[in-house]
């Protein structure tokens, strides 16, 4: 019984000192870029042993650096593929939202679930309170968008498709947490909605009249946005003529199962996926019941824990992503 406690006592130190590890710094974290905006010559970023890799690319736009976690698949580099912007939360960076998403994996091998061609993937490593440009970001407070850095991103973004010849029609992007503020911004505020042909956006509250296909993944237990999805479904019944079909309808979903792991009692959740379709417009919505510490349902469900930002359920974010991205296409 001792050794028991002793192992829990570890478990919960150690996700406190993750959780501490990524927001009491609040800096601009960024990791050493090795290539620099303007690109050159497109190239694949596979391994020498043929492995998902990936690249670090500088840029500064208007005085503001962002460094990109940029991965492409072979083939890519030879122009058609399509582009997934991948916006991480508050305290995060590329490496701790890919942990949740999945998504370079996901982009590389998505022809296995339909794509004509992978995904490159874009994933921006942006500051919070201290930044070495603007000093203090104070929109970081209160979680609101990247807003500071929106021009970095719609250039990368833009000098992509130049360079890599990006099949426009299969554009996309996706936010976490402030990332998902970030989708806001493009969607519903600064005139950039279609920048991409569809978006998705979990941890996060969906603030405008629908138009393009959206995904939105919400936990039940993410007392931050506690109404996300019943919001954004509120908005799409005003458009009339709606109709809903479940995608996923888990009858276990109300008896999540804990389970111990590095960083404490984990509960492993399950998730229903909803289709709501009005005209040629799509909302999808996805609930899951999992959470982890410290952050409750504010987290990327996932098969596996690997991180204090993801939390056990029986899905995959970045298969759910990169099915609806498949499906929506520019139209």
């Amino acid at each position: 019984m001792k050794m028991h406690w002793v192992k829990a006592l570890f478990l919960l130190l150690a996700g406190l000192s993750q959780a501490a590890h990524a927001y009491l710094p609040l800096v601009d974290n960024q990791p050493l870029a090795f290539r620099s905006c303007p690109l050159g010559k497109a190239i694949s970023t596979q391994t020498l042993l043929g492995r998902v890799g990936s690249v670090n690319v500088e840029c500064t736009v208007n005085g503001i650096n962002v460094v990109y976690t940029l991965t492409v698949p072979p083939g890519c580099e030879n122009g058609g593929c399509g582009l997934i912007l991948d916006t991480h939360g508050m305290t995060m960076n590329a490496n701790q939202e890919n942990a949740g998403t999945k998504l370079r994996q996901y982009g590389w091998t998505a022809k296995q679930y339909g794509a004509p061609t992978p995904f490159i993937v874009v994933q921006p490593n942006l500051t919070d309170l201290f930044d070495r440009e603007k000093i203090l970001d104070t929109d970081s407070i209160a979680g609101g968008a990247y807003y500071n850095e929106v021009p970095n991103l719609t250039y990368f973004v833009n000098h992509l498709v130049s360079v890599y010849r990006v099949n426009t029609a299969r554009m996309h992007m996706y936010g976490f947490s402030r990332g998902g503020n970030t989708v806001n911004a493009f969607y519903c505020e600064l005139g950039l909605s279609n920048t991409f042909a569809s978006y998705a956006m979990g941890g996060q509250d969906f603030r405008c009249p629908p138009d393009k296909p959206l995904l939105m993944i919400s936990g039940d237990a993410d007392d931050r946005h506690p109404t996300a999805i019943a919001d954004a479904e509120a908005r799409v019944r005003a458009l009339g003529g709606v109709t809903t079909t479940a995608i996923v309808n888990d009858p276990g979903y109300a008896t999540p199962r804990y389970v111990w792991t590095w960083a404490g009692l984990q509960r492993q959740g399950r998730h229903h996926h909803m289709r709501h379709q009005a005209g040629n417009f799509r909302l999808e919505t996805i609930r899951h019941s999992g959470s982890t510490l410290p952050m409750n349902g504010h987290c990327h469900p996932s098969l596996d824990y690997n991180s204090w930002l993801v939390c056990h359920a029986n899905m995959e974010t970045g298969r759910k992503i990169i099915d609806f991205f498949i499906q929506n296409p520019r139209r």
